[in-house]
């Protein structure tokens, strides 16, 4: 919502949520549980304000710090005793409620949807924007608040970027990461099509991506060391010969949370991450990988964590894809 924004929690459980602009507060209200939604058009003062009627003293722990400007960071301050306490709500949100379990589930229908839409639509002649752009349409209808996509077409791609006005074309390798959003839940699905039939090289070593894949979701439940994921694709990739390949700048991490409380501590799933898997966290796993005779080639799901191993989000098949060239 940006970051003239806030929920204030009193010691004694009174919540108010502060929204600049002041005209966005009837959506916010609608969105939210907290029932004292507020309009401002002044944060600054209006939190200082509804401090003092919450009779709120002493030290005020601060979410989200990070994200706020100088000036926002600053003017709290100087009311409060500020202490950083994003570790809390981190640690409080990785159980995830009925409701959210609900939206992921939600989010990775329509990912299904994005994901079929990047089949159907890719074709040659369509430029990189258009076909973004059936993509999104297709998830918005079907229920996304918002979304990122990356592409990249070429026969040796070497990244994914935002969408180009280059036209597709035969013999092309196509590689997308689809990541809706619906309520805050986010999924991500990574995949490859190839225009016309691929060469024995390319089903090769797509076959590797699959099989680090497969490796890596065996490793996936809770109370299991994070960078087990990540160490087991690139076993497999090195048994290939392709060690010097499984660090930067051939790829840039072997998956990844999603929103507070998805994987922690650690944005990313290296082989130096810390900390363990959690029952409901919520993953991205891709062995997404550049490879020299081929090009950077995308394969990834996003699953959820359960105390025996993991749920599949997503129903599209992780494959190799081959549409006529013509």
């Amino acid at each position: 919502m940006g970051s003239r924004n806030a929920a204030i929690v009193s010691r004694g459980g009174e919540v108010v949520l502060l929204v600049e602009p002041s005209w966005d507060a009837a959506r916010a209200s609608r969105k939210s549980w907290i029932a004292d939604v507020r309009g401002s058009d002044d944060f600054l003062r209006e939190f200082g304000a509804v401090v003092r009627a919450l009779k709120i003293t002493g030290s005020v722990g601060i979410v989200g710090s990070q994200e706020m400007p100088r000036e926002i960071y600053g003017g709290i301050a100087k009311d409060c005793a500020v202490v950083l306490a994003d570790s809390v709500i981190e640690e409080m949100s990785r159980e995830k409620t009925k409701q959210e379990l609900e939206l992921v589930r939600h989010a990775a229908r329509v990912a299904d949807i994005g994901f079929g839409a990047f089949l159907h639509h890719t074709r040659v002649g369509i430029r990189e924007y258009e076909l973004v752009a059936e993509m999104e349409y297709a998830m918005r209808l079907a229920g996304a608040d918002d979304m990122f996509i990356l592409l990249s077409s070429d026969k040796h791609n070497y990244e994914m970027h935002e969408p180009t006005d280059r036209r597709l074309r035969e013999g092309d390798i196509v590689i997308g990461e689809i990541t809706p959003v619906c309520e805050g839940q986010f999924i991500q699905l990574c995949g490859t099509i190839v225009l016309g039939e691929p060469s024995a090289v390319v089903v090769e070593q797509y076959d590797l991506l699959l099989r680090a894949l497969q490796g890596a979701l065996g490793q996936v439940r809770a109370n299991v060391p994070a960078s087990l994921i990540p160490r087991a694709m690139n076993e497999v990739f090195s048994e290939a010969g392709y060690a010097k390949y499984c660090h930067p700048p051939y790829m840039r991490a072997r998956g990844h949370g999603f929103g507070v409380g998805s994987i922690a501590p650690g944005a990313v799933l290296a082989d130096d991450t810390k900390g363990y898997l959690e029952r409901h966290q919520v993953i991205a796993v891709h062995p997404n990988q550049y490879l020299p005779e081929t090009g950077y080639l995308a394969c990834g799901e996003t699953v959820l964590v359960t105390d025996t191993g993991m749920e599949r989000l997503a129903q599209i098949e992780m494959k190799l894809y081959v549409k006529e060239g013509r």
